[in-house]
């Protein structure tokens, strides 16, 4: 597979699908393998873990609880450049004020992110993360500043195309992105329940639910395991009884801001005699 410039060289769908589940368990589904096959995803790190949400210190810390992926959060700057930061404006997490697009890298270079942590740009997370086997979820915020292209063509640089998982918020984002790369994988951060079949027909891989979705509507995450595809959803910083009891409601993946918890009940279920390893 080619992946710089954007190109597939024809390689069917499917093909593509069949290696994004080899590489991945983001693309188990719950009724087609073990209970255990789930995808622990840090939420920005793991926010719970002692280090500024975001940073490459949380970063760090996460491959060392274990995570199977890391979610990050990408802006752009004034100067067109990519970084990692949740909100639009830097109060929240920074020493700085405003917004993130009043910025060029040099001077968000110069703030604090929390304990003399820097908001770190996407490409260092993918030098960070290069030969660890951890996954990259992209959090792609809905901004005009954020420039796509440059997205795609840095994590074909740093060959990671199918180390990434792109999280779309919406269609004309999926249509983008896949047009400038069509091997990515895509996770839909739907806004609710009415728009999963649209991403759904419009081909994403992966369908985020929230828990409430779930409590509201039983059969959601049957549904979308008979279109052939995994749920993920966000646990934020609930505690072990909440995680065990998403996983038995069969999703796929979590994004927990506690990846060292997840990490010891996904240990747990697989040493069960009941949840034997393949």
């Amino acid at each position: 597979m080619v992946t710089g410039g954007g190109r597939s060289h024809g390689l069917p769908r499917r093909i593509l699908l069949l290696l994004a589940l080899l590489l991945c368990a983001a693309f188990a589904s719950a009724s087609e393998g073990p209970e255990w096959s789930v995808v622990n995803v840090a939420h920005r790190g793991g926010i719970a873990a002692g280090q500024p949400e975001n940073t490459l210190g949380a970063f760090r810390r996460a491959i060392a609880a274990g995570a199977d992926a890391i979610e990050i959060d990408l802006r752009g700057t004034k100067d067109g450049r990519v970084v990692v930061l949740h909100d639009e404006t830097l109060d929240r997490t920074t020493d700085g004020t405003g917004p993130v697009t009043n910025y060029d890298l040099s001077d968000l270079g110069k703030l604090d992110a929390g304990d003399g942590a820097r908001i770190p740009t996407y490409e260092e997370v993918l030098q960070l993360v290069s030969g660890t086997g951890v996954k990259l979820v992209l959090d792609i915020k809905v901004s005009p500043a954020l420039d796509k292209r440059r997205v795609v063509r840095l994590t074909e640089k740093y060959r990671a195309v199918l180390d990434v998982i792109v999280g779309v918020r919406t269609l004309e984002d999926l249509r983008e992105l896949r047009s400038l790369n069509p091997n990515l994988r895509t996770l839909g951060f739907v806004g609710g329940l009415e728009d999963v079949e649209p991403f759904l027909a419009a081909g994403v891989d992966i369908i985020r639910l929230w828990p409430r979705w779930i409590d509201a509507d039983p059969h959601a995450v049957e549904r979308v395991h008979q279109r052939g595809r995994p749920v993920w959803t966000t646990a934020g910083d609930a505690p072990r009884e909440e995680l065990e009891r998403l996983v038995a409601l069969g999703v796929n993946g979590v994004l927990t801001d506690r990846p060292a918890l997840m990490a010891e009940l996904l240990a747990d279920r697989k040493a069960a005699p009941e949840h034997p390893a393949p």
